[in-house]
């Protein structure tokens, strides 16, 4: 956790604590809910050239990996050259990127951990890091898509979560290509975040429910054609349990990979974390207050590992 259902319940969540009226209106609402995805839609990138592609991943590696405040206030930067019609969209999609930061760094530590002590006791795993990761992170989606919302993906499939409009798609794509140039110097043209989350929406169809002939397929084909099976990793089973070994409900230790701190936070107690943490950054970065801000992210990446941060 956090992946794609986690994300958009997080977001759900996370807005009551936002001012009345800074986020109004379907459309806005929407463009906050996309942005609550963060770059991990580039991720899913693969109906183009393998050059582009390419580019796509590793921007979201570099979003997620180090110049947080840059990263922030160059996002800030973009929504205030946008057209006057595009910037209150413009603006909630931001926000929504800020709450898959503010998730993400408080989860991912968490995850991370469990993957590699799962990778640890089983030697058959050597390799498959990326998998089991991804599995553990469905398999929480599942767990908190049942625990705070009494449903299944049958009743909300992951792809649904992924609704928006023509014009969340094209500002959200031209804010992503304005933090690419400013921050990390890559050029790519704002319609392959668009494309990008096209594909995430159209994997996410092919491969759940997971285990159905249609997801098999899908496993089969990524497989043949590349090697791997993250995407089958990363689908999710049909869940009506609150029983959830993952989410560590029992509050077993566990140990933080980049400090080496001992916790014993369960899934449930790093998403209030989050949320608790969200309003001080929302505030910080709407009022473009850097030194605040950069205080707030505290040189943490999105994994929640110390990082670059100028």
């Amino acid at each position: 956790m956090p992946a794609l259902i986690a994300h958009h319940i997080f977001g759900e969540d996370i807005l009551s604590e936002l001012p009345q009226g800074l986020v109004e209106g379907e459309e806005e609402l929407l463009a906050f809910l996309l942005g609550n995805q963060g770059p991990d839609p580039l991720f899913a990138r693969f109906s183009t050239l393998p050059s582009r592609a390419a580019t796509c991943h590793a921007l979201a590696h570099e979003i997620q990996s180090g110049h947080m405040t840059r990263s922030l206030l160059a996002l800030r930067d973009g929504v205030a050259h946008l057209p006057r019609a595009d910037e209150r969209v413009g603006r909630a999609f931001a926000l929504g990127v800020l709450g898959h930061y503010a998730f993400d760094r408080a989860a991912h530590p968490f995850v991370i951990a469990q993957q590699r002590a799962l990778c640890d006791v089983e030697p058959t795993l050597a390799g498959l890091e990326r998998e089991v990761h991804a599995i553990i992170e469905s398999d929480l989606d599942t767990w908190i898509l049942w625990e705070k919302r009494r449903a299944t993906i049958c009743e909300r499939p992951a792809a649904t979560n992924l609704m928006r409009t023509a014009r969340t798609e094209r500002v959200a794509g031209a804010l992503l290509s304005q933090v690419a140039l400013a921050v990390f110097g890559t050029v790519i043209d704002p319609r392959e975040y668009v494309a990008a989350v096209r594909d995430y929406e159209f994997v996410y169809r092919m491969i759940e429910p997971a285990g159905t002939l249609r997801a098999r397929a899908a496993a089969l084909a990524e497989r043949t054609l590349r090697g791997t099976a993250l995407a089958a990793a990363s689908s999710h089973y049909v869940r009506r349990t609150d029983e959830c070994p993952a989410a560590n409900l029992e509050r077993h230790a566990w140990t933080h990979p980049f400090t080496g701190e001992v916790r014993t936070d369960s899934a449930a107690d790093l998403f209030d974390e989050a949320r608790l943490a969200y309003p001080a950054l929302a505030e910080a970065f709407v009022r473009g207050n850097e030194a605040r801000l950069r205080e707030l992210v505290g040189g943490l990446d999105f994994a929640g590992r110390p990082a670059t941060d100028d």
